[in-house]
């Protein structure tokens, strides 16, 4: 398994090194036109990530499903298999801005067993192993330990399509109206897959957000869970690939004060009734 890790880290390596490359040079002039780049991009970078896959491990099959999050929780790939999003954070690819990056994960049996996320511009790669730990460009990784959500430095981020995902949307202002004023910053860099890491190493020290996209989190998840931290959904139940009401992550403690702070304004009446 760590020789696996080993060679696909460098095809995603590769992907991102070749892929940073095809910045558009000329910005999209509306969101019709960015669409179209958007594709063409990530075609590029699937097509490169697949190929380098298929040539170190060609019987683990890849899924489909990274736009449909009903199908990533039936996936009928079988036990194991490849989760991938060649381009999370594809907007500020798009326009030349940074971060961005590429994220893989290795599911058996409905668990990420190892994690990629690349980050072609700052060179940072961060990988994790489930039970071995978690790493950037080889230095072992750990939560940060601060206690005191006043000290907090949070991010979070919002739906993929604002206008289609009016609850996401309510439950993201509704979090942020109460997380913003009692943090010590809030931050929203825009990919969550990047963000869960750096939560991983210490440079944040929670991110929430809503919705149920599990393929956007599950590499993340599983870098927070091997640097010490835990990941839950936003109501407090344990993480899976089942997740469909939102992710929380950080050390236990900032967990434990940041779900309180959630729970406030989305679960307030179930804790009546509790």
């Amino acid at each position: 398994m760590n020789t696996l890790l080993i060679r696909s880290s460098k095809v995603i390596k590769m992907a991102g090194n070749r892929i940073k490359k095809e910045v558009p040079t000329v910005k999209a002039w509306n969101k019709q036109e960015m669409a179209l780049q958007f594709k063409r991009v990530n075609t590029s970078c699937i097509n490169i990530i697949r190929e380098g896959l298929l040539a170190i491990a060609p019987d683990i099959p890849w899924s489909e499903a990274e736009f449909d999050t009903r199908q990533q929780k039936a996936t009928s790939l079988g036990d194991r298999y490849w989760v991938c999003d060649p381009l999370d954070g594809a907007i500020h690819f798009l326009q030349g801005l940074s971060p961005w990056c590429i994220s893989l994960a290795l599911i058996e049996n409905g668990l990420a067993v190892f994690s990629v996320i690349y980050d072609a511009v700052r060179d940072e790669l961060f990988t994790a192993m489930r039970g071995q730990g978690a790493w950037m460009n080889g230095e072992k990784l750990a939560v940060n330990i601060r206690n005191r959500l006043s000290d907090a430095i949070l991010v979070t981020a919002h739906p993929n399509q604002p206008d289609k995902e009016e609850k996401d949307v309510r439950q993201l202002l509704e979090t942020m109206g109460i997380l913003l004023p009692k943090a010590g910053a809030v931050r929203m860099t825009g990919t969550s897959s990047l963000q869960l890491a750096y939560v991983a190493a210490g440079r944040i020290d929670a991110f929430w957000e809503s919705g149920d996209d599990a393929y956007d989190w599950l590499a993340g998840a599983l870098l927070v869970e091997e640097a010490g931290g835990v990941v839950r959904t936003m109501e407090g139940l344990p993480y899976s690939l089942q997740t469909d009401t939102g992710i929380l992550a950080g050390n236990e403690t900032m967990a434990d004060l940041v779900g309180d702070e959630i729970a406030r304004v989305l679960f307030s009446d179930r804790r009546v009734m509790a």
